[in-house]
């Protein structure tokens, strides 16, 4: 669960291009960085649940 899948990042790029349409295309190459960061948080949100179920 969360944002990091491709269909997550083409909504909100395509929002943020339609917000910004002169800076759609840096909008658009930050798109992978976004889905990278993204994985990273789930992964991060994941390790810190499965530390506090191990202490119970």
């Amino acid at each position: 669960c969360g944002f990091a899948n491709f269909g997550s990042i083409g909504v909100v790029v395509g929002a943020f291009s339609a917000i910004s349409p002169q800076r759609a295309p840096e909008i658009a190459q930050l798109g992978l960085r976004a889905l990278a960061a993204a994985t990273l948080s789930n992964l991060m949100s994941a390790t810190i649940a499965g530390f506090f179920i191990g202490l119970a």
